[in-house]
């Protein structure tokens, strides 16, 4: 039988592996040995605080050691994410994150203190999309009507508001404004609450909210949803039409999401023990009903190492240039 050269790579490379498999399980033999921290760079009650306390007491309950979650709170998420890469790369301690602050924080911040580079991505745990939303007695009933609007619009343009200058909703805001070729001015507001009320004064004309924020206010008969940033459309939003179905393109479909890392330097064995524990565990139908309670959705498929990877590159080709873009600078 005649072997090429690819037949004959492959069967070298499923060598190596074979040979490298006993090296790695023994890297992974007796993790944990003590608690296991998960850090959380911002207050507690938040999307990403909700869902680490979500995950930590399965964890805890599958690898048999206590998880402790730590609310690591400043600039913008670079406190927590400092902390963890101050920490043994032994898997006791990770961290959660989320879109943006991997790809835009070490642009927007001199003094960041870590890129993308510098950390592990374990398994994602919730995705909420962000929801284009605007006051309920706004004449647009569409995207191609908020179009419309901004491209006629005068020197200044119509205010929009996000969640915060150099932020995800920021930046996503103008991906769409630019997107949109329209002339909307930004107005920065500190967090969803008082980018709720300006949206419900009619400050703003539109606004990008987190899904929990969204779906309460929609709910309640108080601002009217106009689509959904994401590739498809999202399990908590069927019949809501994504931004791209309605004509706009130029990256306006980045799911939020909130996930696991860890130091980059964690041994493979000890991320890939952990990806395929959390993977399962938000996989279960119980996690999923609770996590859509509050406003999320667990990656049922394919949520490894590098599809979490992949994610979080394809930030890396868009979101930093557009940050750029805009100027923005946070320290």
């Amino acid at each position: 039988m005649t072997i090429n050269r690819r037949q004959a790579g492959a069967a070298l490379i499923g060598s190596a592996l074979a040979a490298a498999m006993p090296a790695l399980a023994q890297s992974a033999a007796g993790y944990p040995s003590k608690p296991i921290r998960i850090i959380v760079p911002y207050p507690a009650g938040g999307a990403t605080d909700v869902a680490a306390r979500l995950v930590a007491p399965r964890l805890q309950e599958e690898l048999k050691q206590n998880v402790v979650v730590e609310n690591r709170p400043g600039a913008s998420g670079n406190l927590g994410m400092n902390s963890l890469l101050q920490s043994p790369a032994d898997g006791h301690t990770l961290a959660m994150s989320l879109t943006g602050m991997l790809s835009i924080n070490p642009t927007t911040y001199k003094q960041a203190g870590f890129t993308a580079a510098d950390v592990a991505p374990i398994a994602r745990i919730s995705l909420a999309p962000l929801v284009l939303v605007v006051p309920l007695e706004s004449p647009w009933k569409s995207m191609q009507d908020l179009v419309a609007a901004g491209k006629a619009a005068g020197k200044g343009g119509l205010p929009y508001g996000s969640t915060g200058a150099g932020g995800i909703s920021h930046v996503a805001s103008e991906l769409v404004n630019a997107a949109a070729d329209g002339n909307f001015t930004h107005v920065p507001y500190r967090g969803g609450a008082p980018l709720v009320q300006a949206l419900l004064s009619n400050e703003v004309r539109w606004g990008l909210l987190g899904t929990a924020d969204a779906r309460a206010q929609i709910q309640g008969g108080k601002l009217k949803a106009l689509g959904q940033l994401r590739a498809t459309r999202s399990e908590l939003w069927p019949d809501l039409p994504t931004l791209t179905e309605q004509g706009l393109r130029g990256g306006v479909d980045f799911d939020m999401w909130f996930g696991l890392v860890a130091p980059a330097r964690t041994p493979p064995a000890i991320v890939q023990l952990l990806n395929e524990k959390v993977a399962a565990i938000v996989a279960e139908p119980e996690f999923r009903r609770r996590l859509n309670e509050l406003g999320g959705v667990a990656p049922s498929t394919g949520n490894t190492i590098a599809a979490f990877n992949e994610v979080i590159q394809r930030e890396l080709a868009v979101l930093p240039q557009k940050a750029k873009e805009l100027g923005l600078q946070m320290d």
